[in-house]
């Protein structure tokens, strides 16, 4: 019985020991947490701006879409195989450069043919002129009948004019069927031309889905070619907020997905709708300087920029709360000075404040304002 009742003294000691150690640790981890914050809290960095009267400009935010100031469906008038595909999308090109290119071959004999049946009219025409009295050279100089010098290019149309016996020039050329001879020329060569598809300005390559080898299509365009140098921004604002918004005022652009500051762009409002909607919105349209980042339907955050004049603007981060009123600290000797102020306007990263008056606390040009490293800052605080 002794050795039990030692043991479970012993047993009992060591479990009173632990327990009375752990408040003490606990405690004194607390402390060093405390410590650490304290020391974490005063190496906090200080930045400092000496307070300047300058412009502030009011912004007014909202969404809008990007959308080309230029595009074109570039698509083929007939249905033949794809012989050549050189660009793809995304890929930019340059005014006149070659896209496609049909097989050819139909489309030349078909050439060949309309020009050998234009040959054997004119002949026809010559005859029955002739026939009426006509001289080779009063054909020649009365008609102007003559081929094109090179394949492709079209033939002018015979002056029937205002010479003497235009009207039998006339009759004469409808009935040797010179006139449909030449129409069917025009229109074999306009094909053949169409069969290679050029850009028609420069710009940016889209929405391309056919390849080499297979048919054309007639219905569905071959791409879209966008000019995207400059594109528009169409949003829209309240009625209300009208006066901010002018022909000329500057404009940001920014794409929903952008977390860099960089890919901001900038441009002016181009043209306002002059009609308020049912939902009491007004249209309106930016043209802006493209970075590279803007595609054609493109989501962007648009702020415009109204200035209000020379005012003493501060960046927000100067201002803090303090028992519900804004506070702002400006360093004097060393120290920090606790001053209310009367925040009149602000945008995305500035503010204006109230200068001070014999009634009122407010800052003045020329002030330290502390704008960062406020957050835990009292009046009086050494620096």
């Amino acid at each position: 019985m002794r050795i039990i009742d030692v043991n479970l003294a012993i047993i009992g000691l060591i479990f009173t020991s632990c327990v009375s150690s752990t408040p003490n640790e606990a405690v004194q981890e607390a402390k060093d947490e405390t410590v650490f914050a304290t020391i974490e809290r005063k190496q906090e960095p200080i930045e400092t701006t000496v307070l300047q009267g300058k412009t502030f400009y009011q912004e007014l935010a909202g969404n809008g879409k990007v959308t080309a100031s230029r595009s074109a469906e570039v698509r083929f008038k007939t249905v033949e195989r794809i012989a050549h595909v050189w660009v793809r999308n995304g890929q930019r090109v340059q005014t006149g450069q070659k896209l496609a290119e049909l097989d050819k071959f139909r489309l030349e004999r078909s050439l060949a043919q309309a020009k050998d049946n234009l040959e054997q009219s004119r002949l026809n025409l010559q005859d029955i002129l002739i026939g009426r009295g006509f001289s080779l050279e009063e054909i020649d100089s009365g008609l102007s009948l003559t081929l094109p010098k090179r394949e492709g290019a079209e033939p002018s149309s015979p002056p029937l004019g205002e010479s003497e016996g235009a009207s039998d020039f006339h009759l004469a050329a409808i009935k040797s069927g010179y006139n449909k001879a030449l129409i069917a020329y025009e229109l074999a060569a306009k094909e053949l031309k169409q069969a290679t598809l050029k850009a028609p300005f420069s710009g940016v390559v889209a929405n391309l889905t056919a390849k080499a080898d297979n048919l054309s299509s007639t219905g569905e365009p071959f791409c879209l070619v966008i000019d995207d140098a400059h594109p528009e921004v169409a949003f829209t604002v309240l009625e209300s907020e009208l006066p901010m918004v002018r022909p000329g005022y500057s404009v940001s652009v920014i794409p929903f997905a952008e977390r860099d500051p960089q890919a901001r762009v900038w441009g002016e409002v181009t043209e306002v709708n002059p009609y308020v909607e049912s939902n009491g919105m007004v249209k309106v349209k930016a043209r802006v300087s493209n970075n590279g980042r803007l595609i054609e339907g493109m989501n962007v955050k648009v702020t415009m920029r109204q200035p209000m004049g020379e005012r003493l603007v501060i960046p927000k981060s100067a201002v803090v709360m303090r028992s519900g009123k804004p506070v702002v600290f400006t360093l004097t000797r060393g120290k920090a000075q606790w001053n209310y102020v009367e925040v009149l306007a602000e945008n995305s990263d500035s503010c204006t404040v109230a200068p001070r008056t014999k009634e009122y606390e407010g800052l003045s040009a020329g002030d330290t304002v502390i704008v960062k490293g406020n957050l835990n800052l009292a009046h009086d605080s050494e620096l």
